[in-house]
C-alpha cells in the first residue's frame, strides 16, 4: 500500500515538474528543457526491466498527451518505445555507471525525437509545408544535450528516492 501511494505522489511531482514548473524557469527564452518524465521512464526501464519500462512510458505518455496539445498518441508511443528499448538493457549493462545511463538515455531522446519529428512531417500541424530550419535543429540538439548533462544527477536522485522507498 505504501509503494502504491508513493508511486502516486512521485508521478504527480513529475508531472507538476514538467509541466508547471518550466513557466516560471528565467532561462525559458529557448524554450529548452530537461525531460525529466523521459529520465524517469528511463531511469525504471533500466533497474526493473521492459514491462515496467513500457507501462511507466505509457502511463505518462497517455498523461502528457492529455495535457498538451501535441498529436494524440505521439508521447504514449514515443515514451513506450523508449521504455521498452531502455528495459532491453536491463540485465546486460551496467546500470550504475554514469557513461551507461547517458547512452541509453540518448537512444531514448534520439527515438523520442524521431518519433515525433516523422509524425508531424506525415501530420503537419497546419497547412504550411513542414520544413525543419536551423534554429530548430540547434535547439533539438542543445536539447538533447542538456538532458545528457542532468541525466547522472538526476538518475542519483531517482536511486536515493528509490532506495529509501523500499
Amino acid at each position: 500500500m505504501i509503494n502504491v501511494i508513493i508511486s502516486i505522489i512521485i508521478y504527480f511531482a513529475l508531472i507538476i515538474v514538467q509541466f508547471v514548473i518550466p513557466k516560471y524557469m528565467p532561462f525559458n527564452i529557448w524554450m529548452v528543457y530537461p525531460n525529466f518524465i523521459l529520465m524517469f521512464i528511463v531511469y525504471v526501464a533500466l533497474n526493473k526491466g521492459i514491462m515496467k519500462g513500457q507501462t511507466i512510458g505509457f502511463i505518462y505518455g497517455l498523461t502528457w498527451d492529455v495535457l498538451s496539445t501535441d498529436i494524440f498518441g505521439v508521447r504514449t508511443l514515443s515514451f513506450t518505445i523508449a521504455g521498452y528499448l531502455a528495459g532491453s538493457f536491463n540485465k546486460k549493462l551496467n546500470k550504475n555507471q554514469p557513461l551507461t545511463q547517458i547512452i541509453v538515455m540518448a537512444i531514448g531522446l534520439i527515438v523520442t525525437h524521431l518519433i515525433l519529428n516523422i509524425t508531424y512531417i506525415i501530420m503537419p500541424a497546419s497547412e504550411t509545408i513542414y520544413i525543419q530550419n536551423f534554429e530548430l535543429s540547434f535547439l533539438i540538439i542543445f536539447n538533447i544535450l542538456i538532458n545528457l548533462i542532468l541525466t547522472p544527477i538526476i538518475f542519483k536522485v531517482f536511486l536515493l528516492i528509490d532506495k529509501r522507498t523500499l
